[in-house]
């Protein structure tokens, strides 16, 4: 239950209300998070007139702001990727109101979006402090993460990504998700979703490294009421083997 709105027009000003202790006090990023407060009063920071909704492209990285929605960020990277993971994400009317920083905050192992970001080894920027700390390393904290308040950016390579994803039915969530990059200088990195809290890096190596035992090996204790291990090993194992083929095959200049 919201019991106050809050729109302030300063950085320092939106942490100093997150930083409250009483009301609990949550950024306002397309209402994704809100839901499980039903019964909890809570006040929520709109962060509108922040300036966080910019994405910038430059040194061959890409930085995004906190508040940038889904949509806006798909028709930034015009990338096929990226487009079938958001659309297979969310519906139109989500990815015009939910925030990359939102998603990130609340997806689970079987958000596409979330896989590729953690392939790509996306950095968060935190405030207060200015804190830098890979996805990777968030991840497994994020739910006791007490060392900042706020995401303002979201920095990701721009390098080659590919991703595969198989669900039950064409409008069901994905049960195997597999996605991987690769730099310019051989590094490849590979993660598996499609179960689980979070998605799971399987391998961040180079392209020689065996990808399709790294996937075999990450989806080894899988198992819920979607699927079995068995099958996300087997599904995994035939979808990194054509990934490996294609991100392997000469890539011509300017294609990336």
């Amino acid at each position: 239950m919201i019991v106050e709105y809050l729109r302030p027009n300063t950085l320092n000003e939106a942490i100093q209300y997150l930083q409250r202790k009483e009301p609990i006090t949550l950024p306002l990023g397309g209402g994704n998070l809100l839901s499980k407060y039903q019964e909890t009063p809570i006040a929520v920071v709109d962060l509108q007139n922040l300036g966080l909704n910019q994405i910038i492209r430059e040194n061959g990285k890409i930085e995004i702001g906190a508040s940038v929605s889904l949509s806006g960020f798909e028709t930034f990277m015009n990338n096929e990727v990226f487009s079938n993971a958001l659309r297979i994400q969310a519906g139109k009317n989500q990815r015009n109101t939910s925030t990359v920083a939102g998603l990130v905050c609340m997806a689970d192992g079987r958000s596409t979006f979330l896989t590729l970001l953690l392939t790509l080894d996306a950095q968060l920027n935190w405030q207060p402090g200015d804190k830098l700390i890979s996805l990777g390393n968030w991840l497994p904290q994020r739910h006791d993460w007490h060392e900042a308040t706020l995401i303002t950016q979201i920095t990701i390579p721009e390098i080659t990504i590919r991703f595969e994803s198989v669900a039950r039915t064409p409008k069901d969530r994905p049960i195997v998700i597999v996605a991987m990059a690769k730099w310019h200088s051989g590094r490849m990195r590979v993660v598996v979703g499609g179960c689980g809290p979070y998605p799971i890096l399987a391998m961040d190596g180079n392209r020689r490294d065996n990808a399709e035992l790294a996937v075999d090996q990450a989806f080894y204790n899988s198992d819920d009421q979607w699927a079995s291990s068995s099958y996300r090993r087997e599904v995994g194992k035939i979808l990194a083997s054509r990934m490996v083929v294609e991100l392997n095959q000469p890539i011509e200049e300017g294609s990336e």
